[in-house]
């Protein structure tokens, strides 16, 4: 006999159920697409045990007539598509006709449904992917599906879910995350006698969007709403002040289908660069159109997945626009007056070392020639302009005396209405950088030509990854000459890395292009590579002691800063309080 057999329908149905239904929540998803897709105005979930005894889902949709209902089980069976051409333009949610067929072969499923012209319904009884009854059954319109003991018959799969309560979170984050596809039906979610989700119609993506992002709450969220060439984003996302430890906020629909991808989420995470902290993510719910035959939805079993084609162009669009909405509601540009600073009040200096002298001069803090063990910088002439004093207005608020430092760390300054308070570090790393990048985006940044050639090693897995980066690269000022094979000679670095370790900025510019960090534009690269740098160049640290004369100027380039709001990592430069709430917490005022 030969050695290849043709698979019985059962063991087939079972292997693409592997495909399909990887847990509880697979089945969720897939049956409230097909209510959706059958036009659900209401669609109620029970689970018990997280799903694993019971998923019941009950929809007031179009319902099947008996000879639809028989045929719903069969494997690529669909009322979706009808031919190739549909795969272009597929609107719906379900199309591959596999949903119903495999979760039926790893479970006793039930199918209760009628139409609204049938005098009665029907009800189909499958187990382990075989018939065993269709008969007729009393029933309201629209399509009730019961999927009870998931993996009996797949023992081996049913040890690999999670605990109860871990697939009862992710069931819930499925059903929230459908929701905000379907405004205008209502969605309930009870696992045993607990109602965990009742969420009625929503008035406006707003409204939903607040319910699953911020407990209800619309302040902290942005609206969105932008059209180019044929593409349009729909959004609420939210203020840089609400953000998450992942992005598992980040929601995104491509033709109100959900879908998961990292270049979307990269280029709207990208929008909110220079205002988050690192590790900290934005949320949103974000909402693409674009031409149907311009997406590939049958890339992945689980639907989960597509590819663009012109994909840079829909991130650019995507990260541009994210970038606009927060500068339009939250300009980072502080608007300039005439103010006179008083002297300082008190102004403590701190040493560098035990042993060290107190310094002076900016230039003498910048580079350290005194202080033993490190090395020696000459003063730039970024640090030379901050030596100039000029009136000072930060952020629209008058700064009436600077009153010293604190801890040789921050830096405290008393304004009209309060005081402020500097973080030294973050507030010089951000003049820095707009230093650094300003240099790095000109037409013609300047080049520092090495006195001997720095060899480059270059790693077969980033090797190709190196070649694109190659033209960015060169733009900013790097020379590079290729030795053949894996193997660079840098010949010239940009000006403002003179005195860095070249081989250690283009593997860190590498690392991170890899991990998907960086984007391709040379605006983008070059923020990325200027933020790698501005933290290692002599910028003042915390502990560096400052005189009255160095702590004026740094505040006013930090006023000049595009944005003096954060330093170039997300972290916050400074902060206010008022004399109300000075007077309010020491119980002057109630």
């Amino acid at each position: 006999m030969g050695k290849i057999k043709v698979l019985s329908e059962i063991v087939a149905n079972k292997i693409a159920a592997g495909e399909v239904i990887e847990r509880p929540g697979s089945i969720v998803k897939e049956l409230i697409e097909n209510a959706l897709d059958a036009g659900a105005l209401s669609v109620d979930i029970d689970i018990e045990h997280g799903g694993r005894s019971l998923i019941r889902v009950s929809d007031d949709g179009s319902g099947m007539d008996e000879a639809d209902a028989k045929l719903a089980f069969q494997r690529h069976a669909t009322s979706k598509i009808s031919g190739i051409d549909d795969l272009q333009t597929i609107i719906s949610y379900g199309f591959r006709g596999e949903a119903l067929a495999s979760i039926a072969a790893v479970s006793r499923c039930r199918l209760i449904t009628r139409t609204a012209k049938a005098a009665s319904g029907t009800e189909v009884v499958v187990e382990g992917g075989a018939v065993k009854a269709v008969q007729a059954h009393p029933c309201r319109v629209g399509t009730i599906i019961e999927v009870r003991d998931l993996f009996f018959n797949t023992p081996a799969r049913r040890k690999f879910l999670k605990s109860e309560s871990a697939e009862t979170g992710l069931i819930t984050d499925i059903v929230s995350r459908m929701a905000l596809t379907a405004l205008k039906t209502r969605f309930t979610l009870k696992s045993g006698e607990e109602v965990l989700l009742n969420l009625s119609p929503a008035e406006s993506l707003l409204t939903r969007a607040a319910q699953i992002l911020s407990d209800g709450k619309t302040e902290a969220l942005l609206k969105l709403s932008i059209e180019k060439e044929a593409m349009r984003l729909t959004a609420i996302v939210g203020k840089p002040s609400l953000t998450r430890g992942n992005r598992s906020q980040i929601h995104w629909f491509v033709n109100k289908r959900s879908i998961k991808s990292l270049p979307l989420s990269y280029a709207f995470h990208a929008g909110y660069h220079g205002r988050l902290m690192e590790g900290r993510f934005p949320v949103g719910v974000l909402c693409l159109e674009l031409d149907p035959a311009r997406i590939d939805v049958n890339v992945h079993p689980t639907k989960q997945e597509i590819r663009i084609f012109s994909e840079p162009e829909v991130t650019g669009f995507i990260q541009q626009a994210v970038k606009d909405l927060l500068l339009e509601t939250s300009p980072l540009a502080p608007e300039l007056k005439t103010a006179t600073v008083a002297g300082p009040a008190t102004v403590r200096h701190y040493p560098l070392s035990s042993g060290g002298t107190q310094q002076s001069s900016w230039g003498s803090v910048m580079d350290r020639a005194s202080a033993p063990g490190r090395p020696q910088v000459p003063v730039s002439e970024l640090e030379q302009a901050l030596q100039a004093p000029k009136p000072l207005t930060l952020k629209n608020m008058r700064v009436t005396r600077i009153l010293g430092q604190l801890h040789g760390t921050f830096i405290v300054a008393e304004t009209e209405d309060g005081f402020l308070m500097v973080d030294q570090h973050a507030a010089h790393e951000r003049v820095m950088y707009e230093a650094l990048l300003r240099n790095l985006k000109s037409n013609s940044p300047e080049k520092q030509n090495l006195f001997l050639d720095e060899a480059l090693e270059i790693s077969v897995r980033q090797k190709e990854l190196f070649k694109q980066s190659l033209p960015l690269l060169q733009k900013v000022g790097f020379d590079l000459e290729s030795f053949g094979g894996n193997s660079w000679a840098v010949r010239a670095v940009p000006a403002v890395f003179a005195r860095f370790n070249a081989n250690q900025i283009i593997h860190d510019f590498l690392d991170q292009a890899e991990e998907g960090k960086l984007r391709t534009t040379l605006d983008e690269s070059a923020e990325a590579v200027a933020a790698l740098c501005a933290c290692k160049k002599k910028s003042v640290k915390a502990h560096d002691p400052l005189d009255f004369r160095q702590m004026q100027a740094l505040l006013e380039q930090l006023a000049l800063c595009e944005n003096p709001f954060n330093c170039p990592h997300g972290r916050p430069t400074f902060f206010t309080q008022t004399m109300t709430n000075l007077e309010r917490q020491f119980k002057r005022i109630v």
